[in-house]
Formats: structure tokens, sequence, C-alpha cells
């Protein structure tokens, strides 16, 4: 295991190939995970665990999972903002960024819903308001049940936290605006993603606690993931403190960036701790009381932040990670990872044969769960989800998201200052991390 940090400059050209390769395993677990539920290996409530070791296995990737999609998001859309107030740049142009972080996200999820409603819902369809609420991504809020759309109210959680990061840049930048020395920034700057934090954190409580019941309304809404995405902007902020002060870079970054391997140890002992799921059951997939519910916030936290670290810092090599989320295959389905994760629980749904378009009302997973088994389940999710993303990604995402970029580079040429006579020309350095991910 040869672990070096090669020298490396703070900005890249290189397309950061780790960080797809994260999102293709998490995409991949979020799958297997409702895979194995719907075939009735792990266990539910009254139901047993099918297999018992791997419903350990699988239980143990939920939520932990999910954790590194919102981190990513925070960390890359963040840190042009914290450029801004740190190394005082320019600030985004607000317009163009919702613009963009709205072609990469509704496009993908809009057809996901059309396809869902109208061929597997559609006996359910009593007016325009049951096809606009999921494409404005209101339906987690009067929790409206669409099959084939189970995961996904994720996505309204994520366009939620890109309408609101602006703003919390903002008041950020004005924390932080009456001091010059950057270290000072940068704590005042964290203030605001500390007071998110513990505020999931009780949210978290608030909708486990036992008076609540088994999923409410409030379980949907986007509060019990700021935290992930809180913490994402925090890596953002040290990352580009470390850029502007280099030799001294945080302790942890400096450990990350020398023993990235160290870091996924970090969160492979965590997985293996919430395998043993403290405060619940082993191998099953119940709703989370209120320990069990806690204990998986923080832990979520700490996996996410072990994992994506260490391949956010320019030049931190570690030949066994790389193997793992830099190979072709890893890369390929990380740049489609939004897709797989749209679209493997409408596929079961479509494998199942149930739906308007079988003729028939969509039967919910736990109603199916153990009529398949898992290889030719999982098998048949891995290939039509792959299949879905491929020809969602090339078809509608890129295409849309081509055209809002050019039309974003634009608007700020027509907004940049005009060079003086005889001036060289800025060169615009491109920053490694603004990569497309499935966010």
């Amino acid at each position: 295991m040869n672990e070096k940090r090669a020298a490396a400059p703070a900005h890249q050209t290189k397309r950061v190939g780790g960080l797809d390769g994260v999102r293709a395993l998490c995409a991949l677990g979020v799958a297997g995970v409702h895979t194995s539920f719907a075939a009735g290996v792990m266990g539910a409530y009254v139901a047993p665990p099918g297999n018992e070791f791997l419903a350990t296995l699988l239980a143990g990737m939920r939520p932990l999972a999910l954790g590194p999609f919102f981190v990513l998001s925070g960390m890359l859309l963040y840190r042009p903002f914290a450029r801004w107030t740190l190394g005082g740049g320019t600030r985004p142009r607000i317009g163009p960024f919702l613009a963009k972080r709205l072609a990469r996200l509704w496009p993908a999820y809009a057809l996901l819903a059309v396809v869902c409603v109208f061929l597997l819902n559609y006996a359910a369809v009593d007016g325009p308001w049951y096809v606009l609420r999921p494409l404005l991504m209101l339906q987690v809020y009067d929790y409206t049940w669409i099959a084939g759309m189970d995961p996904a109210w994720t996505v309204p959680a994520e366009m939620q936290y890109y309408l609101a990061l602006p703003l919390i840049a903002a008041l950020m930048h004005k924390l932080a605006k009456g001091v010059a020395d950057p270290v000072r920034k940068a704590r005042r700057m964290l203030v605001p993603l500390v007071l998110i934090t513990a505020g999931s954190a009780v949210w978290t409580w608030w909708i486990h606690r036992p008076e609540m019941g088994v999923y409410p309304e409030q379980y949907w809404w986007p509060l019990a993931v700021g935290g992930a995405f809180a913490l994402g902007m925090g890596m953002a902020i040290l990352q580009v403190l470390a850029e502007l002060r280099p030799g001294r870079e945080p302790f942890l970054h400096r450990i990350a960036g020398n023993h990235p391997l160290l870091f996924w140890v970090g969160a492979l002992a965590i997985y293996a701790f919430n395998c043993s799921q403290p405060f619940g059951r082993p191998g099953y997939g119940d709703y989370e009381g209120v320990g069990l519910a806690l204990t998986q916030y923080f832990l979520l936290l700490g996996f996410s932040y072990l994992m994506v670290m260490p391949l956010a810092i320019p030049g931190a090599k570690s030949r066994v990670v790389d193997a793992i989320v830099a190979n072709p295959v890893s890369r390929y389905l990380g740049r489609i990872s939004y897709g797989i994760y749209l679209w493997h629980f409408a596929v079961m749904y479509f494998w199942f044969e149930t739906g308007s378009v079988f003729g028939t009302e969509p039967g919910m997973m736990n109603q199916l769960r153990g009529t398949i088994g898992f290889p030719e389940l999982m098998t048949a999710v891995l290939a039509g989800s792959i299949l879905a993303a491929t020809l969602s990604h090339y078809l509608v995402e890129r295409p849309v998201v081509n055209a809002v970029g050019r039309w974003a580079a634009r608007k700020q040429a027509a907004a940049a200052p005009a060079p003086a006579p005889g001036a060289v020309p800025e060169q615009r350095e491109r920053d490694p991390y603004t990569v497309a991910g499935p966010r």
C-alpha cells in the first residue's frame, strides 16, 4: 500500500475521477439496500431477514450511502463562495449558479416523474395537480406516494439547499468580512454551519419520537439532511484556507493528503459499527427509533467526511483507493449515478409488472417483498437502471447542462469588465472540484 502525496497546484484542469467513483459506490449501495428489502433479504418489523449475513451487511449501509451525495454537493458548490469570502475574489453570479443547478437536477427528475405518473400511477391521476405536484417537487410536503419515485424525496431536499446556499453564503460572508485574518474568517464562517448541523440533529430527534409514528409526513422534509450539506460546506472552507496558506494546512487536511487510505479504513470501521445497528436490530430495515436515528445521523457525518475528504485534496494518492474509485468503470458509473439513483426503484416496479401500464394498482414494496430472489432482482435492477441512466445522461441531462453552461458563460463574459488597453487577458483556471455529479 504505497501512500504518497504528489506535488500539485491548488487548481488543476484534470477531472477528479475519484469523486465520480464515490458517487458510483453510493448509488449502487442505495440500490442494493432497496433491492434487498424488495427481495426479502433484509428483515422489517415482523418479517425476519431472508439471509441474516447479507441483510446485516446491507442494513449497515442504510443510511450511510446517502451521506456522501449531500456532502459532495455542499463542498463542490460552496467552494466558489468560500473563495469569494476568504480570498477576496468576485462573488459568484447567482442567476447562472441557480440555472446550472436547475439544469443539472430537474430534467432527469422530471423525466422520471412523467414516466412514473403516466405508466405506473395513471389510475391514481385525479387532476392536473397530481401531475404538477411531483414536477414542482412538492409531493414531499403532503407526502403523496408515487410508485417508482419512492427514493426521489431526496431530490427536492437537494434543490431546496441549492436555493438556500447563496443566502447562507451571504450570511457567512457578512459574519466574516469584519476581520482580515483568513483563519479568523474561517472560524466565523463555520458558526452558521454548526447551527445547521445541530438543528438537523434536533429535527432528527423530533421526527423519530414514538408519538410521531412510523414515517410521519415530516420525515420527507429536507431538514434532516442539513448536517451533511453543512459538513460539505465546512470542508470547502478548510480546503480554500489550505490553498491560501500552503504549508500550513489544518491537521486533518494534512493527514488526509498524506494517508488517504487511513481515512477510508476509518470509514470502513464506521460502516462495520453501523452493521450492529446500535439501538436497533441487525439485518432489519425498521423505521428507526430515537436512539438509532441520532446515532446514525452522526455516523453518517463521520462516514461521509472520511470517504470524501482524501479525494478532495489535490495530489493525495493511494493505489488502493484509486483502484476502487478511479478506474474507468467506477468513473463511468459515477457520471451516470444520478440516473441510477433515480431509476432503480422504478425498474423494480416494471420488473414486478405492477402498475397502471400492466392493468393493476401499483403494489407497495412491502407487499411485493419476497416474491423474487435477490440475485435475479439485483441483476434486473442493475441492468435496467444503468440502461435508463445512460439514456437519460446522453439524451437529456448532458445536452441541457451543456446548453445552460454555454448561456452562463456568455452571461459571465458579458458582465466581465473590459481589459485595459495593452493588458494581458486574465487566464481563468478551472476548479478541479466543479465536476458534475448526481446532484
